[in-house]
């Protein structure tokens, strides 16, 4: 039987993010969080639990995007969907469903 333990590679690491990678990264993200914002609150008018749906789909789908993608562009998309699910998820106790 061999030994897995041995044969395990390392992963290789990830190459350092230029400057302009990390500022056009940080408009991808707040143009993301943005739209996810955006939807939920415009969900909200056709069906109350529509910001339910927007959010969870967002910070799953930014979850498992930023775990299996590696470019910088979609790793922003992602982390910009997880931002925006967490802040349409704080505008919740303002929507008035009575």
């Amino acid at each position: 039987m061999e030994n897995h333990l041995e044969q395990q590679e390392t992963p290789e690491p990830r190459r350092q993010r230029s400057f302009t990678d990390l500022v056009l990264g940080a408009i991808v993200a707040l143009l993301f969080a943005g739209a996810v914002v955006v939807a939920a609150v415009l969900t909200f008018d056709v069906n109350p639990a529509g910001p339910v749906v927007v959010v969870v789909g967002a910070i799953a789908g930014g979850s498992y995007a930023f775990r299996h993608l590696e470019e910088p562009a979609f790793e922003a998309a992602a982390i910009g969907l997880i931002v925006g699910g967490l802040v349409a998820l704080l505008f919740w106790p303002l929507f008035d469903v009575a």
